[in-house]
């Protein structure tokens, strides 16, 4: 058995030069370059979650602001007169499913007025008597609007046979403006109360 000893010391050189590694100075590289590459890793996961809750948010109102359409027009098709007709109010005689205007839910329909009223940042809704009497509490349909011109009528706001309801929210953060729209011809035209 021959130790390493006893082995020629240019073999031992030979074996020690051979053997391969990293460097003091490759390692601190290397080291340098995967700090960097977690640096910004950390910087886009911090700026994703920042950037959330505002995502989430416009969201909520664009939903909102959906359901605000889905109804308004419900109540435009069920709508026999337009007494009220600007780009930011829109009054209709319509039928809703309540025991009385601006009363509990139920399961049957009263002829009510409701009224749709919007400023520059959102749009409420108003129940009242065909008359327009008894006026119950205002309710925020849709909010974040980018202003009050909302409806549009043809062919006159005086005599309308077609309602057009645009909702459109401003842009946020280098986002696009976001625009909802639709419209209603009114089907019921002189409908008894």
């Amino acid at each position: 058995m021959l130790s390493v000893a006893a082995s020629s010391p240019s073999r031992w050189r030979r074996l020690v030069s051979e053997e391969r590694g990293w460097t003091l100075a490759e390692l601190l590289v290397a080291t340098m370059l995967g700090l960097g590459l977690l640096g910004v890793g950390t910087s886009v996961f911090t700026a994703s979650l920042k950037s959330q809750p505002r995502a989430t948010s416009r969201g909520a109102d664009i939903q909102q602001a959906r359901s605000a359409m889905e109804r308004i027009t419900r109540e435009l098709r069920l709508g026999w007169s337009v007494p009220t007709a600007t780009s930011a109010q829109l009054s209709i005689l319509t039928y809703v499913n309540s025991a009385s205007c601006g009363g509990a839910q139920a399961d049957t329909r009263t002829p009510c007025r409701v009224t749709y009223t919007c400023s520059s940042t959102a749009c409420t809704r108003v129940e009242a008597n065909p008359d327009g009497s008894g006026a119950g509490a205002a309710e925020t349909v849709v909010s974040g609007i980018a202003g009050p011109a909302v409806f549009s009528y043809a062919p006159s706001s005086v005599d309308p046979a077609f309602v057009g309801v645009t909702l459109s929210f401003p842009a946020e953060a280098g986002e696009d403006v976001i625009t909802l729209g639709d419209g209603v011809a009114l089907r019921n035209p002189g409908a008894p109360l």
